[in-house]
Formats: C-alpha cells, sequence, structure tokens
C-alpha cells in the first residue's frame, strides 16, 4: 500500500518561526485585501451606484463598467486603497488599454484625466 510522502519541516525552526516566515513571505495587506469580501462587496455596491464606464462616458460612448478602478495606483497605501472618492467604474477595455497608457505617461498625465474626470484634489504626494 503507497505511503504518503514525508513533510518538510526545517530543522532547528519552531513553528513560530514558520508562521512568521510565512506571513513575511506571503502576500502584502493591500493584495490580501483585494481578494477580500470586503472589497467584493464594496466594489458591487460603487458598481450599482455608477453602472458606466467614466472613461467611455469622457469620450462620449454609454458602456458599462466591469470592475472598479483605483484612479491613482494605491501601491499597497491602505489608506488609498479604501478611499472611494478615487474609485473609477471602468470597463475592462479601458482600464487595460488607455487607462494603462495614461499611467506610464506619469503623474500630469494622472492630474490632467483626474481633472477631467471631475476627481477631487489628492493631498500629499503623487503615486
Amino acid at each position: 500500500m503507497p505511503k504518503m510522502p514525508p513533510t518538510f519541516h526545517p530543522h532547528g525552526t519552531t513553528a513560530a518561526e514558520r508562521n512568521r516566515a510565512y506571513d513575511r513571505d506571503r502576500d502584502s495587506t493591500v493584495r490580501r485585501q483585494l481578494r477580500s469580501s470586503r472589497w467584493s462587496k464594496a466594489s458591487k455596491s460603487h458598481r450599482a451606484s455608477h453602472p458606466l464606464c467614466c472613461y467611455c462616458e469622457l469620450e462620449g460612448r454609454v458602456t458599462a463598467a466591469t470592475l472598479v478602478d483605483h484612479f491613482w495606483p494605491h501601491k499597497d497605501d491602505v489608506d488609498l486603497f479604501w478611499d472611494s472618492r478615487f474609485w473609477i467604474s471602468s470597463c475592462d477595455h479601458c482600464h487595460s488599454g488607455m487607462k494603462q497608457s495614461v499611467e506610464r505617461a506619469g503623474v500630469a498625465a494622472l492630474t490632467e484625466l483626474s481633472i477631467r474626470l471631475g476627481l477631487p484634489e489628492r493631498k500629499g504626494t503623487p503615486p
């Protein structure tokens, strides 16, 4: 009868040390929050209130939003991640195309787009 393979336990480490190493190596807090039920509920609620893609609306098109974009890249900043003033309803096409090219163009391009969208001014250091 086959046996289960042995489990690897590094010698000289306690369970607490293994847990600390696991916490250190896993995804950041924000990345875990992206997959949380709290974010799922918040983004679904935002899309219910703002069902159209804001970027398409700038161009005079009417397209259903499929996701919520964090206008300013949060880069693991939890406060910015949850700041709903900067959440934008978007379609996949705009998020993966136009918005990404604006982000690559830099802070000035993002600021110009935020003014066109009527977003509040972002306090503090830009991304």
